[in-house]
Order: C-alpha cells, then structure tokens, then sequence
C-alpha cells in the first residue's frame, strides 16, 4: 500500500530484526511495566526476529508499516513504525482458527488512520481472536471498532508482569 507517509509492506527477512525492535519500542511508549521486563523484552528481539524468519519460510506474513518521510536508518532501511502479524492459532480450544498475533503502532503513526489499513491487511473482515493487555483502553477501543469484543476469558501474566493480565477478545 503505498500512499502518504506511512506505508504499508510485507517485511523482507531483512526487516524482521528492525520489526522486532519496533515492537519493543512499542512496549516501552505503552506499558507501564518496570525496566527489568523492557530490557528483557529487548534482549529477546534477535531470537523473536529468527522464529518470525522461519515462520515467513513457511508462508507467514509479517507487515510492517513503514515511515516514508523519515530519514533512512543506518542500515539502510526507512524506520519502522508499526507491525502486525495473523497467524493459524495453536490454541487448543481457540474461539476462531485465526488469531492475530501481534499488532503494535509507535505513538508518532497513531491517529494517522493507518492502524485501520494495518488490521485489514493482516486480517481483513475474517474471524479472529487476540489478546490485548487490560488497561490498554486505546487497544480494546481500536479492537471494539473493528468488531471484536472481550469473551471474558483472562491470562494471567509472568516475567515481572505479575499482577496484569491479557484479555481475549473475538471478531465473529
């Protein structure tokens, strides 16, 4: 998708580390944990890029929403600003076979509209189901808006988040 500023592509293997890292960007702007849990969160990117590398071998796609008028990292590649990532759920007992992954914006491309794009390309209009952190109240009404309402059902959390849980919501 390649209009306005932020933009939309299939991450290339090349980007997945640089998407990794955006996602904990995302969680530090976000959460409200203590540091311990974002310098682990951090120190876990090079493996979590390596599991989405094999994942996209294997037919996955992971999207990248891309910042076309800020100046290209040193590597080369414009930053990254958001990722989203929809993948065949491994649940037992899943509300739906399609669970969306994971989907993080950083706070500079938030109200610009392309989270709407960002979900229908992982997603568009299918069943899914996601797990949203509780609190995060500009989430679950992002989510509402798309249709996906809280089922009720709760995970609690671990690794220095204790105390906070994630929330399952499902899109019919």
């Amino acid at each position: 998708m390649a209009t306005g500023r932020f933009r939309i592509k299939q991450a290339a293997p090349e980007e997945l580390l640089p998407a990794a890292r955006t996602v904990a960007a995302c969680w530090r702007e976000t959460y409200p944990f203590a540091d311990a849990v974002f310098d682990m969160k951090d120190a876990r990117t090079p493996q979590q890029a390596e599991g989405w590398d094999l994942r996209s071998q294997l037919g996955e796609y992971f999207w990248i929403v891309v910042d076309h008028e800020a100046e290209p990292e040193p590597d080369g590649l414009r930053p990254i600003v958001g990722v989203a990532h929809a993948a065949v759920s491994e649940e037992k007992n899943a509300p739906t076979p399609l669970l969306l992954d994971l989907m993080y914006l950083r706070q500079l491309a938030q109200g610009s509209g392309i989270a709407d794009r960002l979900i229908e390309m992982a997603i568009g209009d299918a069943p899914a189901y996601l797990w949203v952190l509780e609190r995060n109240e500009r989430a679950l009404a992002f989510y509402r808006r798309h249709g996906f309402e809280l089922d009720g059902v709760r995970k609690p959390l671990t690794g220095g988040m204790e105390g906070w849980d994630d929330l399952r919501m499902v899109r019919g």
